[in-house]
C-alpha cells in the first residue's frame, strides 16, 4: 500500500504542476514533490510500524519530512506555500490511500 501511496502522490505533483504551469515536473514550482514524498513517507511509516514503538518513529520520520521541507525553502527552490501545499498533500494522499484500501 505504501508503494500505492507514494506513486500515487507523484502522479498528483507532476499533474499539479502541469494544470498550474509552476516550475516543471522535476524543479520548483507548485506543489514541493519532495515535500509531497517526505510527509507521504511520514504517514506511511506511521501506518506500517507496529503500535509499540510508532510514536518513535512517526516523530523520527516527521522531523525528516520537516527538515527536507526546509532545505526546499532554504535552497530558494520553493517557497513556504509550496512546501506547505506539498506536505500536505502527500501526507493526505497516503492518509486516504491507507483508509480506502
Amino acid at each position: 500500500m505504501s508503494l500505492v501511496a507514494l506513486v500515487l502522490t507523484v502522479i498528483i505533483v507532476i499533474a499539479t504542476k502541469a494544470w498550474t504551469g509552476r516550475g516543471t515536473p522535476l524543479r520548483g514550482g507548485l506543489p514541493s514533490g519532495h515535500a509531497a514524498v517526505a510527509f507521504a513517507g511520514w504517514m506511511a511509516a506511521t501506518y506500517i510500524v507496529g503500535d509499540s514503538h510508532r510514536f518513535v518513529v512517526s516523530a523520527l520520520t516527521f522531523i525528516m519530512a520537516l527538515l527536507v521541507a526546509q532545505t526546499r525553502v532554504e535552497s530558494g527552490v520553493h517557497s513556504a506555500l509550496e512546501v506547505a501545499y506539498g506536505g500536505a498533500l502527500g501526507a493526505l494522499v497516503t492518509l486516504s490511500v491507507f483508509q480506502l484500501l
